[in-house]
């Protein structure tokens, strides 16, 4: 066969190359073994300094949360006793530092207070703020390899990690706390269903003492006093009519406990008399706020805002004294309310006086703005498919304007919110049944089991982190304290 066949050739090319390839792997054997034994001492030194380098890491991490803690204890400490030598506030630091990282021996590398007593004011990062702690610390942490990587270790088993903390120095910072409460006639129902049965029972047993003039069979008129949440048609019903009202819900006996009822409006009182005491406790015991200067703003609104006691209310028993003069009111305007609370509040100050305090409002409120007579106003009337009702469109009864929450919030002011959801008296009025006709498809459009629009708006009303739904009774009282602790927990920060 010729050696120029096409096919012989193809099968002579084949054979060659399997040759080849045999021959490069019985060479290339031998070299892999050469290339492995030249970069195992390299990949040894990677692993060890890996190694090493996650235990500085860790170190450096625990040593950093140390840091923070010893720089604040000093921060404390100074703000407490601002007479303190700086060797004294280091000392404090020291303590702490120690304190907080057990796993070896940590060492102030740096320290310095500025302050006007201590008056170190000069780091080597650069000139330091008033009001500021400044702390430099080292640590040393494990080096398991130091044979392999000795540019990591010192004295062969240690290698040393550094950070750096600083601090403010809370003196005596100013904060003015404005309790603002919903004291409309629907805050007057019943705190939990055993309370809403009681008053339910009490007022169809004394329906003469509760609507004189409108003994059954019902002959029209809607007249006051009332038992609770009370709303009469035609503005009929006064603020002593819904006094009388709270008086009345007070007389009702609730059914799960047998205990005097209990209303959402005296749950309320309670809750912000009860924070002014805890602010107090706070006050005393709190090595962060003892040097505080709280200031109260004691306010409630309807269909205007109320407020009671004196501007800046610089003592707790007076502060308690304004919070228990809170009287039940009338319709719910929130918008009017709000936008006289832009303006009483004003913009935030720098918490170094009592002309310029740290601002802090706390809203307490179902959040539905409400008129019984106005909410009749409709734009028209129509089914309302999510509730399968004819219902009243475009009455007054709406969610709470959030650009005036913008507003307040533009100026610097903390807004809380703390939202004690819209309590329904369904065919509670002979006449009229204002909560299917008019309220209902306001706060859940959607229908029933839907979102509320109401509690949306009051969350979105609300400064980042600072709304709080109470569910139940006792939770008005813990929104209180929580919202508030949290604002205080501000006073005392970390720069760095």
């Amino acid at each position: 066969m010729s050696t120029r066949d096409p096919e012989n050739r193809r099968k002579i090319s084949a054979a060659n190359y399997s040759g080849l390839i045999g021959r490069f792997g019985a060479a290339r054997g031998g070299q892999v073994a050469i290339i492995f034994s030249l970069l195992l001492p390299v990949l040894a030194i990677l692993i060890a300094g890996g190694i090493d380098a996650s235990f500085a890491v860790n170190a450096r991490t625990s040593l950093q949360d140390a840091s923070d803690e010893a720089s604040l204890a000093a921060s404390i400490a100074a703000a407490q006793n601002p007479n303190m030598t700086e060797a004294q506030l280091q000392a404090v630091a020291a303590s702490s530092l120690i304190a907080n990282f057990q796993s070896s021996t940590p060492t102030i590398t740096e320290f310095h207070v500025c302050a006007p007593i201590q008056n170190d004011c000069t780091a080597s990062t650069g000139p330091m703020q008033m009001g500021t702690v400044f702390l430099a610390t080292s640590a040393p942490a494990t080096c398991m390899f130091a044979s392999l990587v000795p540019a990591f270790c010192v004295g062969g088993t240690t290698q040393t990690v550094a950070s750096d903390s600083v601090t403010n120095i809370a003196f005596g910072t100013t904060v003015q706390l404005n309790i603002v409460m919903d004291s409309s006639a629907s805050m007057i129902v019943g705190a939990t269903p055993g309370d809403v049965a009681g008053i339910s029972t009490w007022v169809l047993a004394n329906w003469n003492q509760v609507k004189p003039g409108d003994p059954a069979p019902y002959t029209g008129g809607d007249n006051p006093p009332c038992a609770f949440a009370c709303h009469d048609e035609g503005g009929s019903t006064t603020a002593a009519d819904i006094a009388v009202g709270l008086t009345n819900a007070n007389l009702a006996t609730n059914t799960t406990t047998g205990q005097p009822a209990t209303t959402r409006f005296d749950v309320m009182i309670a809750a912000a008399q009860q924070l002014v005491n805890h602010v107090q406790t706070e006050a005393t015991n709190n090595s962060q706020n003892r040097t505080n200067t709280y200031l109260f703003n004691v306010m409630s609104f309807d269909t205007t805002l109320h407020q009671y006691g004196a501007t800046n209310i610089s003592t707790f028993p007076a502060a308690l004294t304004a919070v228990g003069q809170v009287a039940p009111g009338l319709d719910t305007y929130l918008d009017n309310a709000m936008t006289s609370l832009v303006t009483q509040v004003g913009t935030n100050g720098t918490g170094t006086s009592t002309a310029s305090p740290l601002k802090f409002v706390i809203l307490v409120t179902d959040g539905l703005q409400s008129d019984r007579n106005n909410n009749w106003n409709c734009s028209y009337w129509a089914m309302d498919p999510a509730w399968s009702w004819n219902t009243c469109y475009g009455g007054y009864a709406s969610p709470i304007d959030t650009a005036l929450c913008t507003q307040m919030k533009n100026n610097g002011i903390i807004l809380a919110v703390l939202e004690t959801p819209y309590v329904p008296l369904t065919g509670q009025d002979p006449n009229v049944a204002p909560y299917e006709d008019t309220v209902r498809h306001v706060i859940y459009p959607g229908g029933a089991n839907t979102a509320s629009t109401v509690s949306a708006a009051l969350q979105a009303c609300a400064s980042q982190g600072y709304y709080f739904q109470a569910v139940n009774a006792s939770d008005i009282a813990t929104g209180f304290t929580n919202l508030t602790d949290q604002f205080l927990a501000r006073s005392s920060l970390i720069v760095k």
